[in-house]
């Protein structure tokens, strides 16, 4: 990536309120991978005038979900004066929410449960979950029981936790959910208020087109992941860099009854990978000016 194409490419006008946009919360994605320095990066993030973090599994050298990691976030973002509103679930095939297997799935749900419950200590009000893959040849029922399954453990302990369990659209046609419409409906048929969604702007674009995502899961959207691509690929471009039409698509977002925030997520390298592979990185100050320009300066600061 050149540093020119590093540049958010927006074109809408940083204050001046969208119309029918309410206020929304953004959180941060820092740029972190496991040879990063948490504290050092978080000291970097506030001074660019970022007050909300998304946390997630690796927070640079902390991984969050070892037993002396609560303390150690907790003290950071106090010396920081940073929130993290936000948590991204464990990611890794193991910890996919559909487990066949009940020993696999009880395995899955503690670990979630653990990393949970430890983001909402934390002051995390939403944390995202990924699926899995569909199973060849199954009938919806069969593919969506073990994911029911595992929310009877997860969604009771974040209602109790204050946090809402959200489960993140895929970009293929092989998982769950195989579209948009049809994770809609697990969510609606489920019908528990701890159970909601996640809207990853990028999957929506290559999969089902970003409004038309929005508009089938609207009803049950608690956040959103906002990034960019060509059409084609997972590529976490930042907001103007890619084919989705932000112009089209960020008006809709109004009116969405349960959303509590709205999280960036471009710049995060691939899973297992280092922020090498997304040199070079912006100044967080222009990453985050990016995005408040993309939402018309309705972002608290």
């Amino acid at each position: 990536m050149s540093a020119t194409s590093s540049r958010c490419f927006w074109t809408g006008s940083a204050g001046v309120p969208m119309a029918g946009l309410r206020t929304l919360a953004l959180a941060f994605l820092p740029p972190l991978d496991h040879t990063s320095d948490f504290e050092a990066v978080c000291r970097e993030v506030a001074e660019a005038g970022i007050t909300r973090i998304v946390l997630q599994e690796i927070c640079g050298s902390i991984n969050l979900t070892a037993s002396d990691a609560g303390p150690r976030v907790a003290r950071v973002l106090r010396e920081t004066g940073l929130q993290a509103i936000a948590c991204h679930g464990l990611e890794h095939k193991p910890f996919l929410l559909r487990q066949a297997d009940p020993d696999a799935r009880r395995r899955m749900v503690d670990a979630q449960l653990d990393l949970m419950e430890r983001a909402a200590a934390l002051g995390a009000r939403t944390f995202v979950l990924h699926l899995g893959n569909y199973p060849d040849g199954a009938e919806p029922s069969a593919a969506w029981e073990p994911v029911a399954r595992a929310l009877d453990l997860l969604a009771p302990r974040a209602a109790a936790a204050g946090i809402e369990l959200a489960l993140e659209n895929s970009f293929r046609c092989t998982y769950l959910a195989r579209n948009a419409a049809e994770l809609a409906a697990f969510v609606a048929s489920y019908a528990h208020p701890a159970v909601g969604v996640c809207l990853d702007s990028g999957h929506a674009h290559i999969l089902d087109g970003a409004v038309a995502a929005l508009e089938a899961l609207r009803p049950h959207i608690v956040t959103m992941h906002l990034h960019d691509n060509d059409g084609r690929q997972d590529l976490h471009l930042m907001p103007g860099q890619g084919t989705l039409d932000w112009a089209d698509f960020m008006p809709h977002i109004a009116s969405c009854p349960r959303l509590r925030h709205l999280e960036t997520e471009a710049l995060k390298p691939r899973l297992g990978g280092t922020l090498d592979e997304i040199e070079p990185i912006p100044p967080l100050g222009e990453i985050h000016a990016c995005y408040r320009a993309l939402l018309n300066a309705q972002v608290p600061a």
